[in-house]
């Protein structure tokens, strides 16, 4: 039976073991300490060499995969959109890098980014609210006007007329294109915009609109978008692609654009890269 006596034999022997340990340290100096580092730094450079190595042979495969699809676009994706015109709605900043992204890939399928709306957060609602109408004239934040706003923003994205040149007008650097009907929508939700409630309800009712004609609407967002917008893309019955900046995020792009449903890419969120035949 265990009592105090083992207990205290136990502490003991521990800590005799302790003190033999720093008296053999203390004996064998700094020989023991400097070889030791050395097969240390030895150990770090090479798991520093094979990194590396594993690192470039990433890149590599990465440059492969990219040139593949690349040729696989020229076969499957040419002519898809051919005389298609499509319409590139922003919620927040879209960025030039995704706007050149985007206008390349539809342009290689045969179709055309005729039109871009750009909500940047915060929106002006008050010359907002000017533009669309007489009936929106002194919006406020949480004014039950917004979402009705949004939509009929939204609608003009894909149908054009009246107010889309009226919002190109107010806002020449946010609304701009031909301005007219158009075939199909892609929508990007910057993750870095700080929407208040108005603002949602604001880009709730653009989506309603853009949707409401029933063309294909593709959510998008690069592959290092933090944090990541396909479940809300998801939540709003939107097709996706996680990786518009990659040569396979450009093809399942063009081929959502065109008519293909689901979630596209490489995150956990896709269905898969491309959509199936």
């Amino acid at each position: 039976m265990l009592d105090f006596r083992y207990h205290a034999l136990t502490l003991v022997a521990v800590f005799l073991a302790l003190g033999i340990g720093i008296v053999l340290g203390s004996s064998l100096g700094d020989t023991v300490v400097s070889q030791a580092n050395k097969d240390i730094a030895a150990s770090l450079r090479t798991d520093l060499t094979h990194a590396r190595a594993d690192a470039d042979n990433a890149r590599a495969e990465v440059t492969q995969r990219e040139r593949l699809i690349d040729a696989v676009f020229a076969r499957v994706g040419k002519g898809k959109l051919k005389h298609k015109t499509v319409a590139l709605v922003g919620s927040g900043d879209l960025g030039q890098t995704l706007q050149t992204k985007v206008r390349d890939a539809i342009g290689r399928a045969g179709g055309k980014v005729t039109s871009v709306f750009e909500l940047r957060s915060p929106p002006n609602l008050s010359a907002l609210g000017s533009a669309v109408g007489p009936r929106f004239a002194d919006l406020q934040q949480n004014d039950k006007r917004l979402r009705s706003l949004g939509r009929l923003i939204g609608e003009a994205a894909v149908r054009g007329g009246n107010l889309a040149h009226r919002l190109e007008k107010t806002f020449p650097d946010r609304f701009s294109g031909d301005l007219g009907p158009v075939d199909a929508i892609a929508f990007y939700r910057d993750p870095r915009a700080d929407r208040t409630p108005g603002d949602q309800a604001v880009e709730q009712g653009v989506i309603e609109g853009i949707r409401a004609a029933g063309h294909p609407v593709v959510g998008i967002e690069k592959i290092d978008t933090d944090p990541s917008q396909i479940s809300f893309y998801s939540n709003q019955g939107l097709s996706s692609v996680d990786d518009v900046d990659t040569a396979g995020g450009q093809l399942a792009l063009v081929l959502a654009l065109a008519g293909a449903r689901g979630n596209f890419g490489f995150k956990k969120s896709a269905d898969g890269p491309l959509p199936k035949p």
